[in-house]
């Protein structure tokens, strides 16, 4: 794995739009697509630079997500955070899906409520098989999502486009909130539990640690090996993984609370509001308060 070559789904990847304008880092199929057609080729790893939810309509496939190998057939849930890595290993000539594609910053200042559990689950039930009712719902809220984001000329088309998002995101944490964790039958690789295992700790600690060294020792490895391991399996390295979910909650608390960058810094463990913003300026390429200020 360590030469393996990783591409991108990123937003001019994944656009796929017939409509003259799309939604700034907001994506929505407007028809079922189907995935042999499409010409993003998914049949090695790549990593997902946003957030997507997809649901399969029709067909059947076989998918790995961060390494683990799923099943995906008619009725199933699909939902992908960013740095997620993803791989269709096979799939029927008739699968198709409708997916919504957006990045953190689209939804950042949506006051979400989510259960602690709800980031597990989907950590590790990405492919949620529900009902056929379940699978309409959803289908429905999607379907008014594209009827919303065709009206280009629409004064209002970002303001309600995201309102809906927000209303289908509330339904997805509702089905995962009423879903229980099953034990894949699978055994894992040592890299597979590895990868699951930092991701999990990742969410866990990122607010109050940043160290590969604390990463390591709450899995027994040394740093080096830890480093090597997420290197060469996410082509990707340790400490992005860790400032990127940094920046992911720094973001969230901009966005979503009325708490000033004292508080902040203080809620993601920085030494001083200094720090902070250039730590979040050197990553983002602005300062705090610019991206709270920002639309």
């Amino acid at each position: 794995m360590a030469n393996e070559k990783y591409g991108k789904i990123s937003f001019d990847e994944a656009s796929i739009q017939n409509s003259p304008s799309t939604i700034k880092n907001f994506i929505v199929s407007d028809k079922s697509v189907n995935v042999q057609e499409h010409h993003l080729d998914l049949h090695y790893p790549h990593i997902v630079e946003g957030i997507t939810f997809a649901i399969c309509t029709k067909g059947n496939s076989r998918i790995k997500i961060n390494l683990q190998e799923y099943e995906v057939t008619a009725n199933t849930l699909i939902s992908i955070i960013p740095g997620y890595i993803i791989e269709l290993i096979s799939e029927s000539d008739d699968l198709s899906i409708e997916f919504l594609f957006f990045t953190f910053d689209f939804i950042a200042d949506l006051k979400l409520t989510m259960d602690i559990d709800i980031p597990e689950k989907m950590g590790q039930m990405p492919c949620l098989k529900i009902t056929e009712e379940e699978t309409q719902s959803l289908l429905e809220f999607h379907s008014f999502i594209v009827k919303q984001y065709r009206k280009t000329d629409h004064l209002y088309r970002e303001k309600i486009a995201k309102s809906l998002l927000y209303t289908l995101i509330c339904e997805v944490m509702q089905l995962y909130h009423n879903s229980k964790l099953v034990e894949s039958p699978r055994t894992k690789s040592r890299q597979e539990e590895l990868i699951t295992q930092f991701v999990e700790l990742l969410f866990k600690y990122h607010k109050q640690e940043r160290s590969v060294t604390f990463y390591a020792d709450k899995m027994f490895l040394t740093p080096k090996y830890l480093s090597k391991v997420i290197k060469d399996v996410t082509g990707k390295p340790i400490l992005q993984w860790i400032d990127e979910m940094v920046i992911m909650a720094a973001k969230a608390l901009l966005k979503t609370s009325n708490m000033t960058i004292l508080q902040i810094s203080e809620e993601l463990n920085f030494a001083n509001p200094s720090f902070f913003g250039s730590f979040f300026r050197k990553r983002v390429g602005m300062t705090p308060i610019q991206y709270r200020e920002c639309r």
